[in-house]
């Protein structure tokens, strides 16, 4: 349903790759940090959409028509599904941040409260909590 990429030196996780998927599921994966980051190389096998992006050095572009790219700025880019794009960009337009890019944290809970999987007040700072106890 959506996907982030955090560029090396990002705010927040420098090299996250946080996806989630149709059942709610949420994925993570490292490039260049952690104890068994993803190999670079490797990502274009894991997430096939990647070979359609265009990266560039504050946002990317998708050639895939089935992907938008939402700037989450200071590094961090997010790629949302055609079939929840414009409820997502509606949903971030109600939400009125304070200012843009307050959606890095949100977008986990916008992305799930419109597939039906948790609450839209989910945050990238809940998902990284439940990510240490699990490590713990």
């Amino acid at each position: 349903m959506a996907f982030s990429f955090a560029y090396e030196g990002a705010m927040g996780e420098m090299g996250a790759i946080y996806i989630i998927c149709h059942d709610g599921q949420i994925y993570h994966a490292n490039y260049c940090q952690g104890d068994d980051p993803l190999n670079p190389s490797h990502i274009n096998d894991i997430i096939p959409v990647f070979k359609d992006i265009s990266w560039r050095m504050f946002d990317c572009l998708s050639n895939n028509p089935d992907w938008k790219p939402v700037d989450l700025f200071a590094g961090n880019n997010l790629l949302v599904a055609n079939e929840i794009y414009d409820a997502f960009m509606k949903k971030v337009q109600e939400a009125n941040l304070e200012h843009p890019s307050r959606l890095f944290q949100r977008w986990p809970g916008f992305v799930l409260g419109l597939i039906g999987k948790e609450p839209d007040s989910l945050t990238m700072k809940d998902i990284w909590r439940l990510r240490r106890t699990q490590n713990e």
